[in-house]
């Protein structure tokens, strides 16, 4: 069992690639109950969730010790065997067999995005990076005159696929930085960049990132075809690859199911009696659809349950051009 750091949704590809069932196995310390009785019952529920035997025994190896932190773990008897620590999650053990199951990995590394500090101390300026979670880039610190700053956070930026800035100096760089790098960066001014201080400012940027979306869904609604809402609908858009901004609700996994095969359009809601030509398997359309999504280049926002605007269904998404023109 490998045990690889991931940076960022794109390396999370790799996991959901496969259309054969993988296990996916979400825990965490427990002082209240022994980890033999705790493992005993995930091997029980991934009997039950109709795992294989080479399966439970690739997911039993990386769990053979209690873990030190929260860990995700996806196992499909040898294929694509992974295991991620996630410091901090929070919630019950969960296990799935299926489509392999991020949403809660994804929701926990959205939490808090990487974040490239700019210090400004007279003629000279700092750019270092903060690194998000499950980001394994290591950038280093570089000092540059005032005049290269643009540039050197430019460098920062493109290593470290952060999308925010934080700069202590004055308003002239700020500015600067906010003309270089437009509306895909967000630049924030910060007095004290304590590492507390960043922690905040990155979980209230991806707070602003996920409302923003949001909004952008509520005023696009009213174009035909620049958005799409509804388990039906998304899936028909990502078969398409429409979908720029995938949107999706955690705990809606538990809803309706959706066929999908190798290639990410390979993805039709589930319908027994009319079985698509392509080599398929079931998973849930949440899963189905952030499998599709993260295949095309799509990125996915995860939503807490009970968001005001959230899309119907738990899913929706953002099209990059005009459904109208696709059809056409």
């Amino acid at each position: 069992m490998r045990t690889p750091i991931l940076v960022g949704e794109r390396d999370v590809v790799d996991v959901v690639r496969p259309v054969h069932p993988v296990a996916s196995v979400y825990t965490r310390p427990s002082r209240d109950v022994p980890w033999g009785t705790r493992l005993s019952d995930l091997v029980d529920r991934l009997h039950e969730n109709g795992a294989d035997e080479a399966t439970i025994d690739d997911a039993v190896s990386a769990l053979r010790y209690e873990p030190a932190t929260a860990v995700a773990v996806f196992a499909d008897g040898g294929n694509v065997p992974a295991m991620y620590a996630t410091p901090g999650r929070t919630g019950q053990d969960l296990v799935r067999v299926g489509a392999a199951h991020v949403l809660p990995l994804l929701e926990w590394s959205q939490d808090m995005p990487s974040c490239v500090l700019v210090v400004e101390e007279r003629a000279t300026v700092w750019v270092t990076v903060s690194p998000g979670r499950l980001v394994a880039t290591v950038v280093e610190p570089v000092r540059c005159a005032a005049e290269t700053a643009v540039a050197a956070c430019g460098v920062a930026l493109g290593r470290s696929c952060a999308r925010l800035v934080a700069v202590r100096g004055s308003d002239r760089l700020v500015e600067r930085l906010r003309d270089a790098f437009g509306p895909d960066v967000t630049v924030r001014p910060v007095r004290t960049p304590t590492a507390a201080r960043l922690t905040g400012l990155a979980r209230t940027t991806a707070a602003l990132w996920t409302a923003g979306k949001l909004a952008d869904l509520a005023e696009r609604s009213n174009l035909p075809g620049h958005t799409v809402q509804g388990v039906d609908e998304t899936l028909d858009a990502l078969a398409r690859g429409t979908v720029q901004d995938l949107l999706v609700t955690t705990g809606s996994s538990a809803g309706p199911s959706a066929w999908f095969g190798t290639n990410a359009r390979q993805v039709r809601p589930f319908d027994d009696s009319v079985p698509p030509a392509w080599v398929r398997r079931r998973g849930a359309a949440a899963d189905v659809a952030v499998r599709a999504a993260l295949l095309s280049g799509a990125s996915v926002r995860v939503l807490r349950p009970g968001l005001p605007g959230s899309p119907e269904g738990g899913l929706g998404g953002l099209c990059r051009f005009p459904l109208s023109v696709v059809r056409s």
